[in-house]
């Protein structure tokens, strides 16, 4: 509708009225402005239809006091000043008549801030400006992205949400452009009202296949993105910062029409989450499927309630402003249908909040039981025993509940001494409070104690009683003020819930049952569970520790967050000191499918391929018209390649499942911001000492800080990066040792991390480190004279600068962790390899030259280094390793090796050396002689010529070369031993036979063995993608800032993976029929069976497909047939039409000859004629092969054109049978 028509249309009535109260209005002169308004807007008054509260009315932002009714039978609107601290009726301010608008989407949120109204009908869309500097043709504002209003059923997506952040900009979430646009306050003007700033909504292609409706909400600062799919999941982003914020895998299914308004949290610290379906409100707990309160009565068109529990209503045609929810009776009705056995409900918070006051209320504090015994039970059955009394009998420090059968005692249990007590419930739970705490417990069967009680200070006054105890101990004087604490503080009337269970303060056997209690409590283990988990793993509580992480396995399978955060959280704690629990959650949730996983998906990855969730980004497209084109063509493409992927198959994939890694937030850094911040770790006590020693200590700590400060040590570190370093038995516990499953969860986190940042920071490093490598080697390689010295000054300088660099950050690393860098041998050769060239390069611009095995040492080390960037790819990573891998694995056995032949050495240099001068053992006397010969043949003996003896001539002479010698020995040389009889050395031979028995034969043999073992051992995938993965933990730490470790595209809480089915398939088969060799067998999911299980429905439905495959092969085949046919007739008729061409020119051949050689008998003299004749002759013949052949082209060309032809009937039989199918299929 254009803006003449709006105009005409809209007609309005503005009026200040000083008094806001319905009687004072009446008073007012009939013949007043005042009183023509009143008339006016009466019709409107009496029809209200909806009424619509400002977004942050009373919220502590610019005044937003404002309320708007709407009137569909007066098509009308009127604006309202309220007074949310005065309860009463409001003022009416503008009355505006809006002709135009028919009917307003039921479902849709109305929203209002800033006076500025948005409205939504049905595919129709109103932006209306009710503030004073506005006139009627003004009112109605035009937004430059059109808005839709209904959901779009082919494309499974929402309509568009609107909302207002604090300081009136208009947010505009368009899911099915996947943008979310943002309108400036102070734009309105500009018509059409342009955005200002567009976010990018990025969906992974992954989800485009599994979600089966994709919509959005927004609630004040808040946008909810809801993905319903196998499950519900709800991401909660925060629109002021476009950040996301929580996740939430509900229990809830949404159904439709279903939208979430707002997540609340009660008084009590539980979370509710508000539904709206078309216009009926209701509270659920989004965790727990059964929890549903239906609160329309407080929430629907005419009524609603704020944040300040405050509720806007209509009441005898005006706007009333009243206190809003009753909280008490909120919960109440939450316990009563729901919880009912749950001690952690409002009527058991009152029940000790009576008995507190009860006890103070005494004159003097007194023991229940004094001198008699009390019956707390007349008849309790006790498993297995019958009928017994529970009594409660006093003791002089503690009492006793007893369990008694005929007054004799059967079985007793001690507490202190009792203040009140009370039965519960109808069950068997008692309230008791004692000197020590509040406690809960059930007295049936046995005594277990479900909830225990104190703080501090009651903590040390019990324990002051006992350490008195025979003294005089005035429990007035100590228990009232103490219970008046407690009851101002922790049992006061602004809580509705008891305090969280002191565990720890509870004996050992009791332990277990509270904690269990509390998170098999459904209204309270969101609120209480994950801190008793936590309480329970800080204090190393066995007990409720083992139990709890059991109950929390099992819950995953349930896709409880809690539960999954619980573990990730505390990974690091629970590999230490609860090593088989954390190897049983690792192997149990080995493959848990996706919630977003509906159906068997297709990819065009062969192999794991991670992606995270849902995220919003900054668009970098500019505001103008290239924009729009860009996403017509992008929606171009999509829209191509569905098609293309359903109809025409050019893409070939693969069918995958999708899984989600249950490890939230493992990867998550926490805010190291300012991880310049150092604090210098001080000892208060240090200056007690003022020795030389200590003073250096300081000086050295503050050195070592300062150099922390300075080079930027990150601080904080993520969970995944320090569980890298934990023992490989926990690591690769879920390692099937038949390989059919491969380290999937913890793979997909590394393939993410590569695929996202980690490939892009490693090829840059490797760029720098090649112009290190590359400038150093010519540098050191080229002649002298080659190039002039500017350029060798040139290289050698730039070697120093890329060195020093690269040196900075190993320097970082090191002092980050030693122990972590010191275990890592790789690590020694990035030292080398970066100092070695730096100190050569120093020693050439010094002294022009450099030494040469400072030269050749570097330039090994650096190639190994070079060498070493092929780690990241797994074809050369699997052998780096092994190689690392092995030679850890066989260390123990080389230094065994060492010291035999460091033996053997000592032993040979002892033997062998020479003592004194002229010795058998004297190099002289040992090296090589040459004797003379004698013209007869015989030797001379006046003559002999000895080679000049030199350090090699005797190796055993000095122990280094002694040392030589023998490995030399180990390696099968013995020439160093040549020099030397074996008859002459005895001891050397003894030395040499069982030298090389021992260890050449015997134990370089089982040397090779263990490699072969060690091999086998490292030769595996896990082996890599761990390797893989500390190198990525070093670009985490040191290469990126720490504002980038903070970002939650690259960090995100969750994780997703695809796997391909057949692999899936395999292991399940496996694990099914007991192939696999599992630590714990991994939960399978049924929804997993059902997708990737060929089961004998399944097998049936493979059967139908083949079945409709053969139909459509047997008509492909009948098409082909009658076409083949078809062509063989054509080709047939094209053959004939040649042959009958062909003897047409035999015909004229003939023809041709016979009149040659009549012109050569009859005309035997006219040559010239004769020989024109002859001319015209050949020309016919040379034009006879070219007809020929023209023809056979054109036959060529008509064949062609035939296979073409066929070509596209066999297309179009196809895509006909195709689509006959797919109809048949779909009926």
């Amino acid at each position: 509708m254009n803006e003449t028509q709006i105009n005409t249309f809209a007609s309005e009535t503005k009026i200040d009225i000083s008094d806001n109260t319905k009687e004072e209005i009446e008073k007012i002169s009939s013949e007043t402005k005042d009183d023509i308004f009143v008339v006016k807007s009466e019709k409107h008054r009496k029809s209200i239809d909806r009424i619509i509260v400002s977004q942050y009315i009373n919220e502590g932002y610019d005044s937003d006091d404002y309320v708007v009714t709407y009137s569909r039978e007066d098509k009308s609107i009127l604006g309202w000043s309220v007074d949310i601290k005065k309860n009463g009726p409001q003022q009416p301010d503008v009355y505006f008549k809006v002709d135009q608008i028919d009917y307003l989407h039921k479902c849709l949120d109305i929203v209002l801030s800033k006076k500025i109204l948005s409205l939504c009908g049905y595919n129709k869309y109103w932006l209306i400006d009710l503030n004073s500097d506005r006139t009627s043709n003004e009112r109605f504002l035009k937004l430059k992205h059109p808005v839709s209003c209904k959901d779009d059923a082919y494309q499974s997506i929402g309509c568009d949400a609107i909302g207002f952040l604090p300081n009136g900009d208009l947010i505009q979430v368009s899911v099915r452009d996947r943008k979310i646009y943002k309108y400036c306050l102070k734009d309105k003007n500009i018509v059409p009202w342009g955005y200002s700033q567009i976010n990018d909504i990025e969906i992974p292609e992954n989800f485009y296949d599994e979600v089966k409706f994709f919509c959005s909400s927004i609630c004040r600062t808040k946008l909810f993105l809801i993905v319903i799919s196998y499950k519900t999941l709800i991401l909660q982003f925060d629109l002021l910062k476009m950040k996301l914020e929580r996740q939430y895998i509900s229990c809830y299914s949404l159904q439709n029409g279903e939208r979430p308004v707002e997540f609340i949290t009660l008084k009590n610290n539980s979370e509710r989450l508000i539904i709206n379906c078309y216009s009926n409100h209701k509270l659920v707990d989004p965790h727990q499927v059964y929890d549903e309160i239906d609160i329309s009565g407080d929430f629907n068109k005419t009524s609603v309630i704020i944040t300040s529990n405050k509720k806007i209503f209509i009441n005898n045609d005006y706007v009333y402003v009243a206190n809003g929810l009753d909280e008490n009776n909120l919960q109440q009705s939450s316990n009563q249908i729901i919880y009912r056995n749950s001690i952690y409900s409002l009527s058991t918070y009152k029940i000790i909040q009576s008995m507190l006051n009860e006890i103070i209320s005494q004159n003097e504090i007194k023991k229940v039981v004094v001198g008699e015994k009390i019956v707390l039970k007349e008849e309790g059955k006790v498993k297995n025993k019958g009928l017994y009394e529970i009594i409660l009998r006093p003791k002089d420090t503690y009492d006793l509940i007893c369990f008694e059968q005929n007054n004799i005692i059967k079985k007793s249990y001690s507490i202190p001494h009792i203040l009140s007590f009370k039965r519960l419930n109808s069950n068997q739970d008692f309230i008791l409070i004692s000197m020590e705490a509040i406690e809960i417990c059930t007295l049936d069967e046995d005594f277990r104690s479900r909830y225990f009680w104190n703080n501090n200070e009651w903590n040390d006054i019990y324990k002051k009683f006992v350490e008195d105890y025979g003294l005089i101990y005035d429990i007035n004087k100590h228990y009232k003020p103490l219970i008046e604490r407690i009851l101002k503080y922790e049992f006061n009337d602004s809580k509705y819930s008891i305090p969280l269970p002191n565990i720890m303060g509870q004996f050992i056997d009791h332990r277990k049952d509270i904690a269990e209690d509390v998170i098999n409590d459904n209204l309270v283990s969101s609120k209480f569970g994950i801190e008793i988990r936590k309480i329970a793993i800080e204090e190393s509580c066995d007990v409720v520790v083992r139990p709890i992480i059991n109950n929390t396995i099992e819950s995953v399978q349930d896709y409880s967050v809690n539960s999954m955060d619980f573990i990730s959280l505390n990974l690091l704690k629970l590999c230490d000191d609860y090593p088989d629990h954390i190897i049983k959650y690792i192997s149990y949730t080995s493959i848990i499918l996706s919630p977003h996983c509906k159906r068997i998906g297709n990819s065009k990855n062969n192999s794991i391929h991670s992606y995270t969730n849902i995220y919003i980004k900054e668009s970098h497209m500019d505001n103008n018209y290239f924009k729009s084109i860009s996403v017509k063509y992008k929606g171009l493409i999509r829209y191509l390649r569905y098609i293309s992927a359903i109809y025409l198959r050019i893409e070939e994939k693969i069918q995958t499942v999708s899984f989600i890694v249950p490890f939230p937030q493992i990867c998550v850094y926490q805010d190291d911001s300012n991880n310049n911040d150092h604090e210098i770790e001080t000892n208060d006590h240090e200056n007690e000492n003022n020795d030389i020693k200590s003073k250096i200590f300081t000086v050295l700590k503050k050195m070592i800080t300062g150099i922390k400060i300075a080079i930027m040590i990150p601080r904080s570190n993520s969970i995944w990066n320090e569980f890298l370093y934990k023992p490989k038995s926990i690591l690769f516990s879920n390692i099937d040792s038949n390989h059919f499953y491969n380290w999937w969860n913890f793979a997909a986190i590394i393939d993410f991390k590569w695929e996202t940042f980690g490939k892009f920071y490693y090829y840059l490093i490797w760029l720098f480190y090649t112009i290190l490598y590359t400038c150093y080697s010519l540098a050191s390689t080229l002649k002298q004279n080659s190039i002039s010295d500017f350029y060798f000054e040139l290289l050698f300088i730039i070697s120093i600068i890329f060195g020093s660099i690269f040196l900075i950050f190993e320097i970082r690393q090191c002092l980050w962790n030693y122990k972590i860098y010191f275990n890592d041998i790789w690590n020694l050769f990035d030292v080398g390899a970066y100092l070695l060239p730096i100190i050569a390069s120093i020693f050439w611009l010094i002294n022009k030259n450099q030494p040469l095995w400072l030269t050749a040492i570097s330039i090994i080390l650096s190639s190994f280094k070079f060498l070493l960037f092929f780690r990241v790819f797994e074809s050369f990573g699997i052998y780096f390793a092994i190689i690392i891998g092995v030679a850890k694995k066989v260390f123990p056995f080389l230094v065994l090796l060492f010291f035999i032949v460091l033996g053997y050495a000592q032993a040979f240099f002892i033997v062998l050396r020479s003592n004194n001068i002229n010795d058998d053992n004297d190099p002289r006397n040992v090296a090589t002689k040459y004797d003379f010969v004698n013209p007869d043949g015989t030797i001379s003996n006046a003559t002999t010529m000895i080679q000049d003896p030199d350090t090699n001539t005797n190796l055993f002479n000095w122990f280094p070369t002694s040392l030589l010698a023998v490995y030399k020995l180990l390696t099968g040389d013995s020439g160093s031993l040549s020099s030397f009889t074996y008859h002459e050395h005895s001891i050397m031979t003894i030395l040499l036979v069982t030298f090389t028995f021992f260890t050449v034969i015997y134990l370089m043999n089982l040397f090779i063995g263990l490699l072969n073992i060690a091999i086998d051992d490292y030769n595996k995938k896990e082996e890599f993608l761990l390797q893989k993965a500390q190198i990525i933990m070093e670009i985490e730490l040191f290469y990126m800032l720490p504002c980038q470790r903070n970002n939650k595209k690259w960090f995100p809480n969750w994780i997703y993976y695809d796997i391909p089915v057949t692999e899936i398939r395999k292991l399940i088969n496996a694990i099914d029929n007991k192939q696999t060799v599992f630590n714990y067998p991994p939960f399978i999911n049924e929804k997993l069976r059902e997708l990737v299980v060929l089961t004998d429905d399944n097998k049936k439905q493979d059967n139908k497909e083949e079945q409709d495959n053969d139909k459509k092969q047997v008509i492909k085949e009948e098409q082909n047939s009658k076409i083949e046919k078809k062509a063989y007739q054509i080709k047939e008729e094209f053959t004939q039409s040649n042959v009958e061409l062909k003897q047409q020119m035999n015909k004229l051949e003939q023809q041709m000859e016979s009149i040659i050689k009549y012109i050569g008998i009859e005309q035997d003299n006219k040559e010239k004629k004769d020989n024109k004749l002859e001319m015209q002759i050949e020309q016919t013949k040379e034009e006879l092969p070219k007809q020929n052949i023209e023809l056979k082209q054109q036959m060529d060309k008509l064949e062609q054109k035939l296979e073409k032809t066929k070509n596209a009937f066999k297309i179009l039989f196809w895509f006909l049978s195709e689509v006959f199918f797919s109809e048949n299929k779909k009926r």
